[in-house]
């Protein structure tokens, strides 16, 4: 049956059915896209049943290049599981988001073929079990993202997403440098031979320092790290909203994958040696993007600045180099994917009822018109701020908490403290936001605002829904994670 190619194929071959049924069924094929997705969101649950059912990776592989042992193949396993699930759940319910907001554009056919397959390369990169095949998928959330935001987005588009494309780019040289360097060393690109023939190699501390930065600068880079962010508040803003959601959503914690994925596992006595340094950095980071989103007025950019700063969480979770950091880290994925998604999405209902307004000082009491979206927001708020009973809270509690575990205690509890006060930070610019833009005098141009259509508020309830449920429900997200850390043994 193999599931797993199932679900990555299925949106690769039907980008051009997409494509082609555009004549015939004009926005319609938004519906065409989203079913597709929705096959790939199931082929994928019916993986994570069986993984938590029998206890062990699901493998799907074959020989693509014997020569150089190179096989093409896709691993669930209990770090990738989560991650993808959140990927495809967010794609298939933003695909429904998209069909109001491309109501009055035009190339619905070319939207949505991108679309399928900006979110075919960001599942394909979780899911990868070679560095030669995570890299190519790597590239393909870059290409059609591209092509989306130069196409569809606002202001001055085709610079920004220009500038998105050279940088994201050059980060992605960079971790190929990495890549083919690890295997002129080993010998191989399969993920789980490189660790055991490292080892073998007897290679120089200095030798495997240089190559982690090589992939850390890739990654830091997708994930926006201070001081390689300055693509993303542009390309965020000035995306399609349903792309913004996507992008801030899940593409930017790709990089946050990639490196519990392979630093843990390739350089973990590095990463110890490393931790402090990088939990600093990850501290800049967050106070950085939360400073920055504090003195925004476009909501956009806002939202953009505010994922700088919870990238800094789970960079801080990850740096840590405890298990409890690193599922944490991971579980912020999730819980910032719901969050920041229906966050982003808020922003776009918002711009869709009020003929594009963005700039929050002209807002105010829109939560008499829009009650809806304006829940949901403070449920997103909420979240981020790492409120009880929200997906937020729990994630950002084990961040903190495997931040005051490990080596050198003393120092670490001066980070963590600093560290913790980001929450705060995050409460102060997201709750400003929500009052001056839901809260307040209504303003004349805005009392004939109605309601989102509900192609649009059924998305965003149903994110605002899962913060809920993974804020209450723990052990679904979990059970996966705690089989990750100690495969890894942690």
């Amino acid at each position: 049956m193999m599931p797993l190619f199932q679900a990555i194929l299925a949106p690769i071959i039907g980008a051009p059915i997409v494509y082609l049924l555009e004549k015939r069924l004009r926005l319609k094929v938004g519906w065409i896209a989203f079913a597709i997705l929705l096959y790939s969101l199931s082929m994928l649950s019916m993986v994570a049943v069986r993984f938590l059912r029998e206890g062990a990776p699901i493998v799907e592989e074959f020989a693509w290049a014997p020569l150089v042992e190179l096989y093409f193949g896709f691993r669930a396993d209990g770090l990738s599981l989560p991650v993808v699930l959140i990927i495809a759940i967010l794609s298939t319910v933003t695909a429904i988001y998209s069909m109001p907001y491309m109501e009055h554009k035009t190339g619905w056919g070319v939207y949505f073929a991108l679309y399928l397959l900006y979110a075919a390369g960001m599942m394909g990169t979780v899911l990868a079990t070679n560095l030669i095949e995570f890299y190519l998928f790597w590239e393909l959330m870059l290409v059609p993202s591209y092509f989306l935001i130069a196409e569809w987005g606002y202001g001055a588009r085709e610079r920004v997403s220009f500038k998105y494309f050279i940088f994201t780019h050059v980060g992605a040289l960079s971790l190929l440098a990495g890549i083919l360097s690890l295997y002129v060393i080993t010998g191989t690109f399969q993920l789980y031979e490189i660790p055991i023939k490292l080892r073998a190699a007897n290679i120089s501390h200095y030798v495997l320092f240089w190559i982690m930065v090589a992939l850390l600068i890739g990654m830091f880079v997708k994930m926006a790290v201070w001081p390689l962010h300055t693509w993303l508040p542009d390309a965020h803003a000035e995306a399609p909203t349903p792309i913004s959601v996507l992008l801030s959503g899940v593409m930017i914690e790709c990089g946050v994958y990639a490196f519990a994925r392979f630093v843990p596992l390739f350089f973990p006595e590095l990463l110890l040696e490393n931790s402090h340094s990088l939990m600093i950095l990850a501290v800049i980071t967050m106070f950085y993007g939360g400073l920055m989103a504090l003195v925004q007025t476009d909501i956009k950019r806002l939202l953009a600045y505010s994922s700088i700063s919870q990238i800094g969480y789970m960079l801080f979770g990850l740096s840590s180099a405890t298990a409890l950091g690193l599922i944490g880290s991971i579980y912020h994925i999730v819980s910032h994917a719901c969050a920041k998604g229906l966050l982003f999405a808020c922003a776009g209902a918002i711009m869709h009822q009020t003929e594009g307004l963005r700039d929050m000082r002209r807002m105010g009491g829109l939560a008499k018109r829009m009650p809806c979206t304006a829940l949901a927001f403070l449920v997103g708020v909420f979240s981020l701020a790492g409120m009880p009973t929200l997906s937020g809270f729990i994630s950002e509690f084990m961040i903190f908490l495997g931040g005051f575990q490990g080596v050198g205690y003393t120092q670490r509890v001066a980070v963590v403290v600093i560290a913790m006060l980001g929450a705060a930070l995050t409460a102060a610019y997201g709750l400003w936001a929500l009052r001056r833009i839901f809260f307040g005098q209504l303003p004349d141009y805005l009392k004939e605002v109605k309601e989102a259509p509900v192609t649009m508020v059924a998305p965003i309830m149903a994110l605002a829904i899962l913060s809920f449920i993974f804020g209450l429900i723990p052990p679904l997200i979990l059970n996966f994670l705690s089989a990750w850390a100690e495969a890894l043994g942690l």
